[in-house]
């Protein structure tokens, strides 16, 4: 990526930074929305809902990743959205989604990295023509983040990971949410119009899901799913969606891992919210088939352009 794309991108990315919240400031909101209302309300059990998200992998990072949060420093988070639960799923899925995002309380802005799930990409073991989603498939998170991060050249601190079947859960207990659509599509026995349109627990999976009618592919599908997150977001803000907490707390519990703790959370809460200024970059590459499968093939200059942005919200060249 050239110097003038990567500033052309980056105003493009100014104009939508504040109207679109992504996987990593929902996660936070769904646990401290409203000032923290939830946690500081309903303290225990919002803590034991987190305590059973919680779940430790190993991960070769290049720092100790335990004492960024804890003294304030910006920390990186792979966002992992799997298709285990996704219509009654139980295996083993992808990742259908993933994002790297940096928080950084110094500069009150969060960076944003959609990577395309085909993105093309050598996996230990397994070859060198490889979609990155399949790094879940082989190893689970622990592969997906190492796999990341050697692939960005960015140290990964955290990981959170959530199946669609949580989308369902999340608003069958909030209900129905009206989302701007730009397409007109019909999918699994659904249709929706362009326009605004009402999203509830028995579309939700189909309106999210569906890429093969878009000409965008798996670009306008993130697009619809970050459409349905924001809408659960600002839903969740309201009196109704604070009332549900027990409904969402079960959802994130049932659906949700993550290796950040509670107390971590709570720091999150106190030290990071300020960082709402969300910056959003989309790793772009280009089609490919290869041996009859299609791959987004990304030009590694595009990859070293994400990276330095990555790095510097990171401050890791200070």
């Amino acid at each position: 990526m050239s110097e003038q794309e990567v500033h052309r991108h980056h105003h493009h990315r100014i104009k939508k930074k504040r109207r679109i919240l992504k996987i990593c400031i929902i996660i936070f909101i769904l646990f401290f929305v409203a000032s923290g209302v939830i946690i500081a309300k309903v303290y225990n059990e919002t803590k034991s809902a987190i305590d059973v998200t919680y779940h430790k992998v190993k991960n070769k990072s290049e720092r100790s990743a335990s004492r960024t949060i804890s003294n304030g420093k910006p920390f990186s988070i792979l966002l992992l959205g799997t298709d285990t639960g996704d219509y009654g799923r139980t295996y083993t899925g992808r990742t259908d989604t993933m994002m790297v995002a940096v928080v950084n309380p110094n500069t009150k802005k969060t960076t944003l990295v959609s990577i395309p799930r085909d993105t093309e990409i050598a996996i230990p073991g397994h070859g060198f023509e490889n979609k990155i989603n399949s790094a879940y498939t082989y190893g689970g998170t622990s592969m997906a983040m190492n796999i990341m991060q050697s692939y960005l050249d960015v140290p990964i601190d955290h990981y959170i990971e959530m199946n669609m079947g949580g989308l369902v859960q999340l608003s069958s207990a909030l209900g129905p949410i009206k989302v701007d659509n730009d397409l007109d599509f019909d999918s699994i026995g659904y249709h929706f119009k362009k326009g605004i349109v009402n999203i509830n627990k028995n579309n939700i999976l189909a309106y999210t899901r569906m890429r093969y009618q878009d000409s965008r592919g798996d670009y306008g599908r993130q697009l619809r799913q970050r459409l349905v997150l924001e809408g659960l977001v600002k839903k969740i803000a309201t009196v109704q969606g604070i009332s549900s907490y027990k409904d969402i707390l079960s959802a994130l519990s049932s659906n949700m891992k993550t290796d950040i703790t509670f107390k971590e959370i709570k720091t999150i809460a106190t030290k990071y919210r300020s960082a709402d200024d969300v910056e959003q970059i989309q790793l772009q590459g280009y089609g490919k088939m290869i041996d009859g499968i299609s791959f987004q093939v990304v030009p590694q200059k595009n990859v070293d352009a994400v990276t330095k942005e990555l790095r510097t919200a990171l401050e890791l060249n200070k």
